[in-house]
This record gives C-alpha cells, sequence and structure tokens, in this order.
C-alpha cells in the first residue's frame, strides 16, 4: 500500500469539499458582476425633462437655464435662480429621484424666504444632462456647478447645500472647493448604512463599489455646517443624520425639524426651517466678511 503522503486521488468528501467551494466562489463572482452592473439602478432614480420652457411651471420666478461641461466633458444642465437681494448663492444637490423640475415648488419657496441667488443643477442622466450617473460622476458635475457659479456671482459666498443624496455630493464639494458653509438636509452617514436598512442582514455593502463616505469625510472639514433633518423621515432616519452630525467637526449645528418626513421639509418644516436657513446664510456671510 502506498503512504498517505504519496496519494493522488482525493476521496469522496474531499472531492464533495472541493466541489462545494468552486460553486461557492463561483456565486459570489456572479453576484458580484450582477451588482456592479445593477447597483446603479439601486441608486440613481432619474428622469428626463421635457423640452419645453421650464418658466412654465417656475412660479413666478425668472430661471435661467444653465449648460457646462463637467472636467470628463459631460455636458450638465441646472437652473439659475437670481435673487434681487442676494447676500450669498446658494449651490444645491438634489436626491436620487427626478430632476430639477420636480423641485420647482422648493426653489421657488427658497426664492421667497431666502436672500440669496440660487443654483440647482441635474447630475448627469438626469433631466436635460448627458451621460450616466457614477458616484464620482456626481462629484465633478457638482465641481462644475461651483465653477460656473462663482464666476457668475464673483462677489458672493457661495454656500453649498444638499439633499438627501445631495448631501452626500456637496460634503465631498467641500473637500474639494472653497465653501463659505454647507448645508446637510436629511442625508445619510454612508452608503453601507443605507444598504442594512434597505437589504437587512444580506451584506450587499460587502459588494458595492459605491461609498458616499460623508461620515469619514465630515471630521475633516472646518466650515460653519448646518444639518437638518425631519425627526420622522420614512427615508433616511433621523438617527442618521444625528450620527452624522455627531462625526462632523465643529462649527456646527443641529435641527430637528418636528413632524417632518423626507421629502416635505421646505413644507412641513414651516417657518422654523426658513429662519435656520437664513439665520445660517447670514452668519455664514457675516464670517466671511471678517476673515
Amino acid at each position: 500500500m502506498r503512504p498517505l503522503s504519496d496519494r493522488t486521488t482525493l476521496t469522496f468528501s474531499e472531492l464533495l469539499m472541493l466541489r462545494i467551494l468552486v460553486v461557492t466562489i463561483l456565486i459570489i463572482i456572479i453576484l458580484i458582476i450582477l451588482l456592479r452592473l445593477g447597483e446603479r439602478h439601486l441608486v440613481f432614480f432619474p428622469s428626463k425633462m421635457s423640452g419645453s420652457d421650464p418658466r412654465l411651471n417656475a412660479r413666478g420666478m425668472v430661471i435661467e437655464e444653465v449648460w457646462i461641461k463637467a472636467a470628463d466633458g459631460v455636458q450638465i444642465h441646472g437652473w439659475y435662480v437670481p435673487h434681487d437681494s442676494a447676500v450669498a448663492s446658494l449651490l444645491m444637490a438634489h436626491g436620487n429621484a427626478g430632476n430639477v423640475s420636480d423641485r420647482a415648488a422648493w426653489l421657488a419657496s427658497l426664492h421667497a424666504q431666502v436672500p440669496a441667488n440660487l443654483f440647482m443643477f441635474d447630475y448627469r442622466g438626469y433631466g436635460k444632462s448627458a451621460g450616466t450617473p457614477s458616484e464620482e460622476g456626481c462629484y465633478l458635475d457638482a465641481e462644475a456647478a461651483y465653477a460656473w457659479l462663482k464666476t457668475r456671482t464673483p462677489s458672493l459666498p457661495i454656500i453649498a447645500h444638499g439633499h438627501s443624496l445631495g448631501g452626500a455630493v456637496v460634503i465631498e464639494l467641500a473637500r474639494r472647493r472653497a465653501l463659505a458653509g454647507l448645508i446637510v438636509e436629511s442625508s445619510f452617514t454612508h452608503a453601507r448604512d443605507m444598504a442594512k436598512l434597505m437589504f437587512g442582514p444580506i451584506p450587499v455593502h460587502w459588494l458595492s463599489s459605491m461609498k458616499w463616505a460623508s461620515v469619514d469625510k465630515v471630521p475633516t472639514l472646518t466650515i460653519p455646517k448646518l444639518f437638518l433633518h425631519g425627526d420622522e423621515d420614512s427615508i433616511v432616519p433621523i438617527a442618521l443624520g444625528q450620527a452624522l452630525y455627531a462625526r462632523a467637526a465643529a462649527p456646527k449645528q443641529f435641527i430637528a425639524l418636528v413632524g417632518v418626513d423626507h421629502n416635505d421639509t421646505f413644507i412641513s418644516g414651516g417657518e422654523h426651517y426658513y429662519a435656520s436657513l437664513r439665520q445660517f446664510i447670514l452668519s455664514c456671510v457675516k464670517q466671511q466678511a471678517n476673515d
């Protein structure tokens, strides 16, 4: 009989274990491929805008259509709403669904309540913007929007205002460009935390290429920051907003909007919402003037 160490054939159990291992590895590879191919559809829900004049639904605002190019050549579209008594310019990044035209009511309310120019852009693949959305693509789009706004209103401080996914976009923008302040509304900590909420024990976040790692970035940002979050947010729980705030460097402020959900902050938040924005914007303007 040949010694055990000289065996060249595997036993049945060893073959079975090897097959199970190979099948498991293949399943993991297939899952990674499927997730990478489909994760964009789990994060981005764009809609296209019709070619009609946006001012038809502008609610009395003067709206300028803006076309800019991101650093990688993708053409980006946005709406610019000037204010006669502007003390600052707000660069606005919306959430992961729809397009700028869906935010006409929000823009109109802000225009009436806040002394600032408003510039909201559509991410690539949204509205009239070209291209396909991605995490880095959104960051590049925000940088292009910032460059345009800085040229358009050179004498005014720029404050970035992001809602939901847009919060992650403007937090990254604050790392790349000089801002007078940062408004983070109804946003989250990290993509992995949102994945855990959506998929429970299924470790989807292990396989995702998108990070949106705001919680790792805010400790390095020393500009003034205002965090707003509805205490009845059914999409991004307020606990995530509070955790993001807790990790942020000073100066910072957190406003809990009582009885407010995810997409109705500008409606249900009432005067508390607008007064908080006005106070923060004016404080940013004053601080920049003193620097």
